[in-house]
């Protein structure tokens, strides 16, 4: 399936401060996203770009990359959601890593917006992330004047934080519009533009065993030519 291209504008006490582009994937059982924010004037002036798999049926998270570009200093945070070994590594450099048991069914994010966008008509509590569970109250809905035209919209709200999200009550359910509180106000994402791409780029690691899959096949459908016998 191709990925989903939302577009927003971002936007702090009526002036612009920045945009955000999400990519949405479902291939099969999993999903993948990437998030990028880019800010200016008065949230300073950085990049950060979120990358997320995870399962396209319970939205727990598999990986997931947070890599922040501000100047000349670059900072990345990475976190594997290993069940096989029943532990959560997570790594800041080749000598900041960390890991922690695997007990409950994390989200990360990214896949809490995707799992958000498939509530309906309610919420849901003790969503477990890293740090922290969230709280999904839904609220209602609301109205919303977009740039791709008027819309009725499910209003969520999550605990802690207060951030809402707006999600189109008409499939595939997009995100219309998200407000992040921050301590000197709050920052507005509203969608402006929903586009297409025919593929998002993987995490290294898949992209390997992407690769060797391939090239396991290439070889397995590769037939030795017969020996001509000679009489």
């Amino acid at each position: 399936m191709s990925v989903e291209v939302c577009s927003y504008r971002l936007t702090m006490r009526g002036k612009p401060v920045g945009t955000h582009v999400l990519k949405t994937e479902n291939k099969g059982r999993l999903v993948r996203m990437e998030g990028k924010s880019t800010f200016q004037g008065g949230l300073g002036n950085l990049s950060i770009t979120q990358s997320s798999r995870s399962a396209a049926d319970t939205h727990h998270s598999m990986r997931f990359r947070e890599e922040t570009q501000e100047r000349s200093e670059n900072r990345a945070f990475d976190v594997a959601f290993d069940e096989a070994t029943g532990l959560v590594r997570a790594t800041r450099g080749p000598r900041d890593v960390a890991e922690t048991p695997y007990l409950r069914p994390y989200r990360d994010p990214l896949s809490l917006l995707n799992e958000v966008r498939n509530l309906g008509e309610r919420g849901a509590s003790n969503v477990a992330m890293l740090g922290k569970d969230v709280t999904i109250q839904y609220v209602g809905e609301v109205d919303l004047s977009t740039s791709i035209g008027h819309k009725r919209a499910r209003a969520y709200v999550l605990h802690p934080g207060q951030s809402v999200v707006y999600v189109d009550v008409q499939s595939p359910h997009t995100i219309l519009k998200l407000t992040q509180r921050l301590a000197d106000g709050h920052v507005d994402a509203l969608l402006v533009k929903v586009a297409s791409e025919p593929t998002l780029e993987a995490f290294a690691d898949e992209r390997r065993q992407e690769r060797a899959g391939s090239t396991g096949k290439k070889r397995r459908g590769r037939r030795k030519p017969r020996r001509r016998r000679h009489t």
